[in-house]
């Protein structure tokens, strides 16, 4: 069976039974009551879509990006091209070789298109991918990382470019953004993943940093004198600054932490800068009064914090958008 999310179950039965995600919540409580602690949510989540008639594993075959769940396998897919992001190379300790990032698209959205494959990276290295192909591939399977679907291809995928009468008309999309569900603080769940949430900055701690693989950007960890990542080896680390704030809403407030470049469009300083300014902590000051007050959408994931019994949000990007119009788009949703 998938590994699939609450969150998942519930937005597929709202898009498949026309039935509002608020609806639905209502369905699975009632439900709950009555089973008691004989089943978990995803389960009654699983039973109302019986019930409603929605097939929540389709039948492996060709589907559309916004049908994409992750842990789902043996996937087909028809795709366009939008933007090809390049390939790195890699090295661990277990194995080396090249991974290639895409964005593919289609009529119902956007998403990460992810190679491993030597024969599938080597279309692109020879130019026979581009901007703009339109790919048939078959046997690709999904993943969720830091909230959001990317579809990965293996040595078991097939791509067939540009195949014969095949068009695909895109959803117009914005490149710096990708949808996320809307939510105030109060409303906000355990299980909350890719979830935006607009506020305001009312009191930030001191900027933190840790040493970090430059390749994954996780913790890296010291070994005798030396830096390793459990993925990548030995490594020559680069410091990522971390940044505890409190956000509040109206609703409800929650501490916030946010890393790496989310932080730095925090702060709207660079990390190089806020390194230098630890020794001089009036100028940490003046940037703490320089941001409080700051308005903006968090997007990203919810945490429990079981020592101290509380919800926490990781904000994976920010939109800086002009208050009133926001306020007017969450308004209208």
């Amino acid at each position: 069976m998938f590994g699939l999310q609450y969150q998942d179950i519930i937005k597929r039965i709202s898009q498949e039974a026309n039935i509002s995600e608020q609806e639905l919540e209502l369905k699975v409580k009632d439900k709950l009551t009555k089973l008691g602690d004989l089943v978990t949510k995803e389960g009654v989540a699983h039973i109302i879509a019986h019930e409603l008639g929605v097939k929540i594993f389709e039948p492996i075959g060709k589907l559309t990006i916004d049908k994409l769940m992750a842990g789902m396998n043996s996937v087909n897919l028809l795709c366009k091209v939008v933007k090809i992001f390049g390939i790195r190379e890699f090295k661990t300790d277990k194995r080396e070789g090249k991974v290639a990032n895409l964005l593919v698209g289609d009529e119902t959205g956007v998403t990460k298109l992810v190679m491993w494959d030597t024969n599938q990276i080597k279309l692109l290295e020879d130019n026979q991918i581009k901007e703009n192909s339109i790919l048939k591939i078959k046997n690709g399977y999904v993943k969720e990382n830091n909230g959001f679907k990317e579809f990965h291809l293996g040595n078991r995928s097939q791509i067939i470019i540009n195949p014969e009468n095949e068009v695909i008309n895109l959803k117009p999309f914005n490149p710096n953004s990708q949808e996320f569900i809307k939510k105030q603080i109060k409303d906000l769940q355990d299980t909350d993943n890719n979830v935006g949430i607009f506020g305001t900055i009312t009191q930030l701690f001191e900027p933190r940093f840790y040493e970090a693989c430059p390749e994954c950007s996780k913790k890296a960890r010291l070994y005798d004198g030396k830096f390793q990542c459990d993925t990548h080896g030995a490594i020559t680390e680069r410091l990522v600054p971390i940044v505890n704030f409190i956000f509040d809403d109206g609703t409800e407030s929650i501490r916030a932490t946010a890393f790496r470049t989310t932080a730095e469009m925090i702060l709207d300083i660079k990390t190089e800068e806020l390194y230098e300014l630890r020794q001089y902590p009036e100028k940490i000051e003046l940037l703490k009064n320089k941001i409080l007050g700051k308005q903006l959408t968090l997007i990203g994931k919810v945490n429990k914090n079981e020592m101290f019994q509380r919800r926490e949000f990781t904000a994976n990007r920010i939109l800086n958008t002009n208050q009133q119009n926001l306020v007017e788009e969450m308004q209208m949703t």
